[in-house]
Formats: C-alpha cells, sequence, structure tokens
C-alpha cells in the first residue's frame, strides 16, 4: 500500500472511531485515546500525529458541547465554541500523542499495550486535574480536594482502560484486516 494511501486509510478509520462518540455509551467508554494512540503509530513522525486527533476530538466535543451536553452549558446563549474542561483533554491527547510516538516505533502486542496503559494513566491524571482545577464546588482547592478528586475518578479510569484496550483492539484490528486484504486483492490483479 502507498504511503499516501496508507495515510487515507488511517484517517478514515481514526474520523469513523471519532463518529462513534455520538453514540450512547457509557462515560468515558470511547474511542478517543485508541483513536490517538492508533495515529501516532500510522500517521508517521511529524506533526500529524498531533494535529489530525486534535481537530478530530475539538470537531467530536463541539458537536456534543451543542447537542446532547447542551443542557450543562446555561451561561451561554450561542454556540458553545470551548469549555474549560477541553483544554485539559488536549493536553492529555497531546501527551499520550508524545509517549505513543515514542514507545511505538515498532508497532508490537507489547508495544501497543504499554501505549494503551500510559494513555489511560495520562488522560486519568491529567482529566481529573482538569475537574479540580476549574472550581467545581466538589472539591476543596487543595491537596486533599485534589486527591478527592483522583479517588472519584476511579470508576472512569477503569472503564477508559478497559474502553481503551477494546478500541485499540477493535481499530488496530480492523487495520491490518484490511491491509491484508488490500495486499491480497492487490496480489490477486498483479
Amino acid at each position: 500500500m502507498k504511503k499516501s494511501n496508507n495515510t487515507v486509510a488511517v484517517m478514515l478509520l481514526m474520523i469513523a472511531g471519532a463518529f462513534s462518540r455520538f453514540i450512547p455509551h457509557v462515560p468515558n467508554f470511547t474511542p478517543t485515546e485508541g483513536l490517538t494512540i492508533f495515529g501516532a503509530a500510522y500517521l508517521g513522525k511529524k506533526y500529524l500525529p498531533y494535529i489530525f486527533p486534535l481537530v478530530l476530538m475539538y470537531i467530536s466535543d463541539f458537536i456534543i458541547n451543542n447537542t446532547s451536553a447542551r443542557i450543562y452549558f446555561t451561561n451561554t446563549d450561542g454556540l458553545v465554541w470551548y469549555s474549560p474542561y477541553m483544554i485539559f483533554n488536549l493536553i492529555a491527547i497531546i501527551l499520550i500523542v508524545f509517549i505513543a510516538c515514542k514507545l511505538l516505533r515498532k508497532v508490537t502486542v507489547t508495544t501497543t499495550l504499554g501505549a494503551v496503559i500510559s494513555a489511560s494513566i495520562i488522560f486519568y491524571i491529567i482529566s481529573n486535574f482538569g475537574v479540580w482545577m476549574n472550581g467545581t464546588s466538589f472539591y476543596s482547592k487543595d491537596f486533599s480536594g485534589l486527591l478527592q478528586s483522583y479517588v472519584a475518578g476511579l470508576p472512569f479510569f477503569r472503564t477508559s482502560l478497559i474502553s481503551n484496550l477494546f478500541f485499540s483492539t477493535v481499530i488496530f484490528g480492523s487495520y491490518h484486516i484490511l491491509k491484508s486484504l488490500f495486499y491480497r486483492n492487490e496480489a490477486v490483479h498483479s
């Protein structure tokens, strides 16, 4: 498969995965980190693994914030272009790409598993820090409040880890199946 065809195939799989965020799901059971890891593995080693997941995340957050999550934005009458939680999610995505690019120089089951576990931990740490820092009334603005935020986030971490394992398996597996079918079809027509 040509490199440009490969990049298009990877991007199409990532777009399809991003649209699955619109399907009703258990909280934190989304393909976001799995897509990010997949992009880090196959979109090259320059800017595309960073930019493409960030754009997908922003677009899907924008759609969600202005449709199903609109009831949480009572302080604005117009479109919700930005919410403070988004910056923490975007920081997490950037760090996940950075770590995944380092781990996935050679894509194997072991390196992919390392990237999945790392992504789950990174997202948990940064997103719960964001919840604590954004001034919700649930947690005091001290170390005790930060710890409470992390403890409260543990069930979401478990779900996120299971989700990352599931979606990474589906996304990486789909890619390799499609790639083998493409090569097989190309060999038949040669």
